[in-house]
């Protein structure tokens, strides 16, 4: 973050932060995809006096499993939780920013952007069915840069661990192609495939970065800051389209504002594979899981509210989307009648 922005949250923060019920040391851990944003609204919120935040990315399976034994005080996680497993781990979910997975290929002489793969495809390569670059199926996507696809092996890279980044990705090829939904399904974990597995997002960005001909999947905002070559997705009407703030945006904001008529109090927000025409298709939200009571949950809200009203800016240079302030204040109004914290209300 540069400094004028660290400055312009630090300043909005203090007043955050004045409001703060308890400026304690924070403890989360979860969400590999999440840990940039944590991270940067954690410094700026403890340089305003808000308390220190330690956060772990040790993936969402892993996350869920320390909420739910207080081992931290919150969790991250990318999958949304139903409403029968957060009552029982006494647990409520939050939406905090949008972001988006996208698959990542280091393909020599092909244009950054310009290769275009579907469901069908990436689910044959994980399956061990599409084994090169130059294969017909790939091919017949491409035909306007099939000259610049190398004939190379493909290396397929997968998470390690239990993953929300795991979770959203399945989802999708489960939901586009029959031949994943008869074999695999959805899942937070990929052992057993055509892949090699790296742990978190940062690992599957350094293996992608050192495997010639590698195919990827990974968090939108560290791929952009990577300079990783995005490959383009198809929309339900066959239309290709690019991951950007504004393909994200456009996802979330349908589903987002669905999900706020309908008053859903659990706040389970699915993104992946929406219908709408400009919207990214593998759109995923990523939650705070929180305690349903103690001092610990009013410290957590604190710092979440924090970076609601000041860490707009830092999330978009990150690669996230913000919640609409129609989500927010939906939201904040939750906190108040589960918690009776009415910050900003």
């Amino acid at each position: 973050m540069n400094r004028s922005l660290l400055l312009s949250v630090l300043g909005s923060l203090c007043l955050a932060s004045s409001l703060s019920a308890v400026a304690a040391p924070l403890r989360g851990a979860g969400s590999t995809f999440a840990e940039p944003l944590y991270k940067q609204w954690g410094e700026a919120y403890r340089q305003a006096g808000g308390g220190e935040l330690s956060y772990e990315g040790v993936g969402s399976g892993e996350g869920v499993k320390r909420a739910v034994a207080r081992a931290v005080d919150f969790g991250g996680s990318d999958e949304p939780l139903k409403r029968a497993v957060l009552e029982e781990q006494g647990l409520r979910q939050y939406p905090v920013a949008m972001g988006a997975i996208v698959p990542v290929v280091n393909l020599p002489g092909v244009p950054a952007g310009a290769l275009k793969l579907n469901a069908e495809v990436l689910a044959a390569i994980y399956l061990g069915n599409i084994r090169r670059w130059n294969d017909a199926a790939i091919l017949n996507l491409n035909e306007e840069i099939a000259s610049k696809i190398p004939d190379l092996p493909i290396r397929p890279i997968a998470r390690a661990e239990s993953s929300g980044t795991t979770f959203a990705f399945t989802y999708y090829l489960n939901a586009r192609a029959p031949a994943w939904q008869k074999t695999r399904g959805v899942s937070k974990e990929m052992a057993g495939l055509n892949a090699a597995l790296a742990k978190g997002n940062g690992g599957v960005v350094a293996l992608s970065k050192n495997t010639l001909g590698s195919l990827a999947y990974m968090e939108y905002g560290r791929a952009l800051r990577e300079k990783a070559n995005i490959a383009q997705l198809p929309n339900r009407y066959g239309v290709f389209v690019k991951a950007s703030p504004e393909s994200i945006l456009a996802a979330a904001k349908f589903d987002a504002e669905k999900l706020l008529y309908s008053g859903d109090p659990d706040f389970y927000l699915l993104l992946v594979d929406n219908d709408t025409y400009a919207g990214w298709p593998l759109t995923t939200a990523t939650f705070a899981l929180v305690p349903r009571s103690g001092k610990e949950a009013q410290a957590v809200l604190s710092f979440l509210y924090a970076g609601f009203k000041s860490g707009d800016a830092a999330a978009r240079e990150l690669g996230y989307v913000p919640l609409s302030e129609s989500m927010k204040i939906a939201v904040r109004k939750a906190w108040s009648r589960q918690y009776g914290f009415r910050a900003g209300l």
